[in-house]
């Protein structure tokens, strides 16, 4: 009889042989955040090449392990909502002005957009509501690293078992395949003694992950209030001072003084794909070795001691992939609705379903 593999955790590419890591301490070099930004930025592309749905939709779940991180999700505490306000600039019609001009024009619009979304002090209602988004994506990935028997970006290096649950979750899932085959070569009185068999053994595995995951939430409540405090510190701080050079930089790299410009917006289609690499590069280099000094820094002064292997998840790259994808995308959303650019047909369509 076929069965489900409740404890079996989702895929997810791996880059073991040059994922940098902190030091036992809580440490990193700048050239290893550099390199980490690298590698979610690279993620991040193999994931939208390839059109694929990230394990937040798909990853197979139960309800028990739903409110677990709905637990985890409701703990944060909650930040103060400011409104977003004022118009779009206007922009001179292309034929009027010379490339140099257009340029010019670009950065100061992308640069006034920007600074509505990222106030200096105050936290805009949209990136309020994206960091819960962030929030539950980080207790997911959380929890997925912590179901592998392997720490995560390791060449195979095998985790030390520190629950009974943990355990023995692991030697289920482990031996799955081969329990199922034995209960199906036993002999019952009637189908519905087997079936139910199945679904105790089933019942019993979800148990244990979900005890065994119960345990390490300390640790996750502690990483997703580091992880809100950095951001919120990063988007009302850190990045606003930095939103003049920001644009300066995407406008020149992704040459959008040579784009074509459409319409009522600035930005065609056909030149998005360019602007949203340069734009993520740019949010990329600034954000991971910010976030990543603060998210450590924090776990070194932390009264709660943290296990080796979750300091070395503060450096999965997943974690920035799936901030990257959250913010940025709010924020290539916020420039469609204001005039900025023209999102391609099934991006919009993706963005409106996810919404």
């Amino acid at each position: 009889m076929p069965a489900a593999r409740p404890g079996a955790p989702a895929s997810r590419p791996e880059h073991p042989a040059s994922r940098p890591e902190p030091t036992p301490e809580g440490f990193m070099s700048t050239s290893a955040k550099i390199t980490l930004a690298d590698m979610a930025l690279a993620l991040r592309d193999e994931q939208l090449e390839a059109k694929v749905v990230h394990y937040k939709a798909e990853l197979e779940t139960s309800p028990e392990l739903d409110a677990i991180t709905a637990q985890v999700v409701a703990e944060i505490q909650s930040l103060q909502a400011a409104a977003r306000t004022s118009n779009p600039p206007t922009m001179p019609p292309q034929s009027n002005v010379d490339r140099t001009q257009i340029e010019i024009e670009l950065i100061q619009s992308l640069k006034e957009m920007l600074g509505r979304t990222f106030r200096k002090g105050k936290l805009a209602t949209t990136m309020q509501r994206k960091l819960g988004e962030v929030s539950k994506g980080f207790a997911r990935i959380f929890f997925e690293s912590e179901l592998h028997e392997k720490i995560r970006g390791s060449s195979g290096e095998i985790k030390s078992m520190r629950f009974a649950e943990q355990a023995l979750y692991h030697t289920f899932t482990r031996n799955q395949e081969y329990l199922l085959r034995q209960l199906d070569g036993l002999t019952y009185v009637e189908a519905s003694v087997a079936e139910r068999a199945n679904e105790l053994f089933a019942q019993m595995i979800k148990d244990l992950r979900n005890d065994f995951l119960a345990r390490t939430t300390p640790e996750l409540n502690q990483l997703v209030k580091f992880l809100n405090e950095v951001l919120t510190t990063f988007f009302i701080s850190e990045l606003p001072a930095q939103l003049g050079e920001l644009a300066w930089e995407v406008v020149k790299e992704a040459r959008l003084g040579e784009a074509k410009i459409v319409g009522g917006y600035k930005i065609s289609q056909g030149a998005f794909k360019q602007f949203r690499q340069a734009f993520e590069r740019s949010f990329m280099r600034r954000l991971v070795p910010f976030a990543e000094d603060e998210i450590l820094r924090r776990v070194r002064e932390s009264e709660q001691p943290f296990r080796a292997e979750t300091i070395r998840f503060v450096a999965d790259p997943h974690i920035f992939t799936e901030v990257c994808e959250v913010i940025c995308e709010a924020v290539y959303d916020m420039l469609y609705n204001d005039g900025f650019l023209d999102l391609p047909t099934d991006w919009r369509a993706r963005l409106s379903a996810t919404q």
